[in-house]
């Protein structure tokens, strides 16, 4: 599914909510810090995804970026420069004017969980799952928008990362909650087990 890009910044509040997702919390911290300990399950993948994302947007940062990459993408996988994240990174602090390798100490970014996908399974070791965040960055002023973001996730070395091949079709960024997530196929994020 494909939106207008100005989707992901317009309320547009759904009358009826979105099915649900419950999305297993994590039990450990991973390699560069990031969540980790997510189960073998489609929804662990997106768990993991969710952890791997919340960690790079709200750094802002370049090298944060770099380390997550080496730890968490399989070495087939994208490489850094053609990562999403990466290049998501550079883009923001391009038009924040940032002009260094991570946020200056004035922004706050956070981004937290706000839907999850599903979009296919080939055994028990390999997913495609989609985040939605609701991404919220204050520099002078605040902004706010919903950001998606599709991966490969495969089953290795005992933890879900990111695996090789040809990336995944861009996720349809919406506002959380609205009725073009809705329409779209959002899954509203419930943490706590398996939906």
């Amino acid at each position: 599914a494909s939106l207008d890009p100005d989707a992901a910044f317009t309320p547009d509040p759904a009358v009826t909510e979105a099915a649900a997702i419950k999305v297993p919390m994590p039990t450990t911290v991973g390699p560069a810090d990031v969540p980790s300990g997510f189960p073998r399950t489609p929804q662990g993948a997106v768990g993991q995804l969710a952890a791997i994302e919340q960690t790079v947007l709200e750094s802002m940062s370049l090298p944060v970026t770099a380390e997550v990459h080496s730890a968490w993408v399989q070495p087939d996988g994208p490489s850094l420069e053609e990562w999403e994240l990466t290049r998501n990174v550079q883009t923001f602090l391009a038009s924040a004017r940032q002009g260094g390798q991570e946020k200056d100490f004035t922004t706050l970014i956070t981004a937290n969980p706000a839907a999850g996908l599903v979009k296919g399974t080939d055994g028990s070791d390999w997913a495609v799952v989609c985040v939605l965040m609701d991404v919220q960055a204050a520099i002078k002023t605040e902004s706010r928008m919903g950001y998606g973001l599709c991966s490969r996730m495969e089953w290795s070395d005992g933890r879900w990362q990111v695996a090789p091949g040809t990336e995944s079709a861009p996720a349809p960024s919406a506002w959380p909650g609205s009725n073009a997530a809705v329409a779209v196929g959002w899954l509203a994020w419930r943490e706590g087990g398996v939906r």
